[in-house]
């Protein structure tokens, strides 16, 4: 089977966000199960080739849009034995300083839907599988203008939040049919909402957990489409994400200092001592470590654990906090740093090996979000024997489970918050047989990509029978 995968953004050559871990490590498992995999994202400038060199695979790719014809190159580096990673080059479009947040997104976005749309038509797969809204377009060209063997579409909603919706002469330069503009298809609220598209043309579409499927059929979490979402749910699934284990392994993890499996378990507290070292804060033993990554924003929950921090920090607890959003909360948690010396470690900023160190080192991770459509640091945690304190939302719910896998709590309060930390934290303190049997347990669950992948082949498989008419 021939899959083309579309994402704008691909782990380890650029990640932003957890769409990148997904780009990179499901069409590895793809391949590890006999598929041929074209991989497309945008030539970025920020691209880290990992030492290896692109050749080009097309020098002018003709790209035509709504205010003329425009043109891309197409540059192909083979990863492994049926990977391949194809990029899509504009130089006005992609050699910038960031891959997004420009005013001219949109637009970026829909030239390399169009331009992954032509490249396709060279290489006719199978199935075009499309992520987010930044390609929820391409299954639009497909619908109109597809003229090969018939191919299958599938779109995954990574995140229904974000949504792409632009003004109206954004869908003129799309170049979808005039007749598309209106509010069976494409059409939002006299806007023209991109993810819509997807959703609308897809074959099939599917979230990144069983939990997120029904929940965006709900008002409280469609986002405005879950009219559209329940009309549509013949069609729609959810498959939750996997994390690669090739790079998330305590045992052979390159940035841990001291490495640690199931029976040397003991270790992870001293690569705890190293980590709370490293960042200023003096270790003692019996004091836990509660650490949260991830984006400062309010989807992440970082607004009821700031409310929880006070009480936390009179409890014999340290705490790590890493990720950047919002100045809002720089701010506060830049005083609460000076509130709270030597209790609390702040780093505002994306830092990969101080991520894998954090979970590595810690006893509890913290994930209280709003909504979370699948989430991975969950998971992650768990494979370096770290507990999850979670909200029963979305994919948080789907893979934590109460007193089993970890501590979960549903009210979004910060009181919720606190009350399922002292749960963990009860455990840690009185119950120390508990507590290493919960980490073992933790452990030993099974995340990776390789169950997931094939629900996405046996996904795929359906959409080719809905096309052959089977």
């Amino acid at each position: 089977m021939n899959i083309f995968f579309v994402s704008s953004e691909v782990n380890p050559f650029v990640k932003v966000g957890g769409l990148a871990d997904v780009a990179g490590a499901l069409p590895k498992a793809l391949s590890k199960l006999g598929c041929s995999v074209s991989v497309v994202m945008p030539g970025y400038r920020q691209i880290d080739f990992q030492g290896k060199s692109p050749s080009k695979f097309q020098k002018v790719l003709d790209v035509p849009l709504g205010y003329g014809n425009e043109t891309a190159d197409v540059d192909k580096l083979s990863l492994m034995k049926g990977l391949d990673l194809y990029l899509i080059n504009n130089g006005a479009y992609f050699q910038r300083e960031s891959p997004y947040d420009f005013p001219d997104d949109k637009r970026r976005f829909i030239f390399f839907s169009r331009a992954s749309y032509e490249l396709a038509r060279i290489l006719q797969p199978d199935i075009i599988h499309c992520n987010d809204w930044h390609t929820a377009i391409i299954p639009g060209y497909v619908r109109y203008f597809w003229d090969k063997e018939p191919v299958g579409t599938l779109f995954s909603i990574h995140n229904l939040a974000y949504q792409g919706v632009c003004d109206r002469d954004m869908f003129l330069y799309s170049s979808l049919p005039e007749s598309a503009f209106n509010p069976e298809e494409v059409e939002y609220y006299g806007k023209f909402n991109i993810m819509k598209a997807g959703i609308v043309y897809s074959d099939m579409i599917n979230t990144v957990s069983p939990t997120y499927a029904e929940e965006i059929k709900t008002p409280e979490f469609g986002c405005g489409l879950d009219g559209l979402l329940k009309k549509r749910s013949d069609a729609l699934v959810g498959i939750l994400n996997g994390i690669d284990e090739d790079e998330f392994n305590p045992g052979n993890d390159k940035y841990l200092p001291i490495k640690f499996t199931l029976d040397t378990i003991d270790k992870k507290e001293d690569v705890k001592k190293f980590l709370l070292e490293k960042l200023g804060l003096s270790y003692h033993k019996g004091a836990p470590l509660l650490s949260f990554i991830g984006r400062l924003w309010d989807q992440k929950g970082i607004d009821i654990l700031v409310q929880a921090i006070p009480e936390l920090m009179d409890k014999d607890v340290y705490m790590i906090i890493l990720g950047t959003g919002s100045e809002y909360y720089h701010k506060t948690l830049e005083q609460m740093r000076e509130a709270y010396p030597g209790k609390i470690s702040i780093n505002l900023k994306f830092d990969n090996e101080l991520a894998h160190l954090i979970y590595g080192g810690s006893d509890f991770f913290l994930m209280p979000s709003k909504f979370e459509p699948c989430g991975l640091g969950q998971m992650i945690a768990m494979k370096y024997g770290t507990i999850p304190v979670v909200r029963g939302v979305g994919g948080l719910k789907d893979t934590v489970k109460e007193g089993e896998t970890g501590f979960v709590f549903f009210d979004y309060t910060y009181t919720a918050l606190l009350e399922s930390i002292d749960r963990a934290l009860n455990l840690y303190w009185n119950d120390r047989d508990g507590f290493y049997n919960m980490r073992k347990r933790v452990m030993l669950e099974d995340h990776s990509w390789d169950s997931s992948a094939k629900k996405y082949m046996e996904l795929y498989s359906k959409i080719l029978d809905l096309k052959r008419g089977v």
